[in-house]
């Protein structure tokens, strides 16, 4: 029964497109709606030369999609060419409103994002915290992150939920130790039950991955990599604008690639609070290295040199077998240290006849934060709308 959950069943009627049991929007709505995310405005007019659709046509889909308020109209915009002043398009970012809840080893992360990616969001310490605790702490804070973003509890389309593991099957997880408890259940009916809405479930790092698609360099890159450090390590992979899953939800488990006698040596947050605490840094958990951390720190540098060799293997890796166009180091590693990082990779390959293969460009995320909630957030839109 766990592994039939579908959240697409689960969504209210109001949001379908024809009534029940129809899709939200249809295939040529979900194609300007996605050009509308990645370009935030376009006109009607510049839509012909990007959609094999008549003019008429895309007319009467924006017609549609404006009428359902999906879309709103900004002001005209004279023409490139000949013709008549064609209206801005516009995401409507009162449609609704979706919820990112994401479960790290120390802390929870909670986003509200409206319909067109704009976002509050807020982080709660839970390590130590027993399930149920966590959940009605995140349930006491959702009211006033709505209300922020200026929303109801009745405008809340979807929830995503991410949580740090690999994928076992259905929505269950297995998680890093501290949230052994998480991984009893399927998390994906439990908590639609529980909060009254669909929740999409993903890991931790194909969220962070996903946000990056959605609002970072994804928007503009169809090809990338990234690298989500955490306590743990691993990351996501996005070809062709979309997240890949692979055959068994797993793609993106970097780790797997080191034998049990490097696993120490993988590039883990969990493995630099280790060496800081052996040099007296008193950081105890990863989201507190993220607000204070210091370069100079003893055990840094150490952290590093320890690191390196691996995390070049994982690059290079990539770029020989997916070839993207950035990789991008993100998760919840501070930036000065995914600098350091950066300044540390070496490329294996070597020219031929003179001419090298195209590397990818190392980049750290530039977005920050809650950034796997922020993905998880932005999950059921992309699933459903975009």
């Amino acid at each position: 029964m766990p592994a039939e959950y579908d959240p697409h069943l689960l969504i209210d009627d109001r949001y379908r497109r024809e009534g029940p049991a129809t899709p939200v929007v249809s295939s040529n709505e979900r194609a300007i709606l996605s050009m509308l995310w990645d370009r935030r405005q376009l006109t009607r007019s510049a839509l012909g030369s990007r959609l094999d659709l008549t003019q008429q046509s895309i007319h009467r889909i924006v017609t549609q999609l404006e009428g359902r308020g999906l879309i709103r109209l900004g002001p005209l915009e004279p023409p490139s060419y000949k013709g008549k002043p064609s209206p801005q398009l516009l995401l409507n970012a009162r449609h609704a409103c979706t919820i990112g809840i994401a479960i790290n080893t120390d802390s929870a992360g909670v986003c509200v994002m409206d319909f067109a990616g704009a976002f509050e969001t807020m982080s709660l310490p839970i390590d130590g915290l027993a399930m149920e605790t966590v959940l009605c702490n995140i349930e006491a804070v959702i009211p006033s992150l709505l209300g922020r973003m200026g929303f109801r509890l009745a405008d809340v389309f979807a929830i995503g939920f991410a949580i740090s593991g690999f994928l076992v099957g259905g929505t269950r997880y297995n998680p890093p130790e501290p949230l052994i408890e998480w991984s009893e259940l399927q998390l994906g009916p439990y908590l639609a039950e529980r909060f009254g809405r669909p929740v999409w479930t993903e890991n931790g790092a194909n969220m962070s991955t996903l946000c990056e698609r959605m609002l970072g360099v994804g928007r503009s890159v169809a090809n990338f990599a990234y690298l989500s450090f955490n306590y743990g390590f691993g990351g996501g992979i996005v070809l062709n604008g979309n997240l890949v899953r692979g055959g068994f939800g797993n793609a993106g488990e970097f780790s797997g690639a080191f034998r049990e006698d490097e696993m120490a040596n993988r590039p883990t947050l969990a493995g630099l609070l280790r060496i800081l605490a052996g040099h007296g840094v008193k950081v105890t958990t990863i989201s507190e290295l993220g607000r204070k951390f210091d370069p100079a720190w003893p055990g840094v540098e150490e952290w590093i040199d320890l690191v390196a060799p691996n995390h070049t293997r994982i690059i290079n890796v990539l770029s020989a077998v997916i070839d993207p166009e950035v990789v991008v180091l993100g998760g919840q590693i501070p930036t000065q240290l995914a600098e350091a990082l950066i300044e540390r990779t070496t490329f294996y390959s070597k020219p031929r006849h003179g001419i090298m293969r195209r590397m990818p460009r190392l980049a750290p995320s530039q977005i920050t934060g809650e950034t796997s909630a922020i993905g998880a957030a932005s999950l059921p839109l992309k699933e459903t709308y975009f």
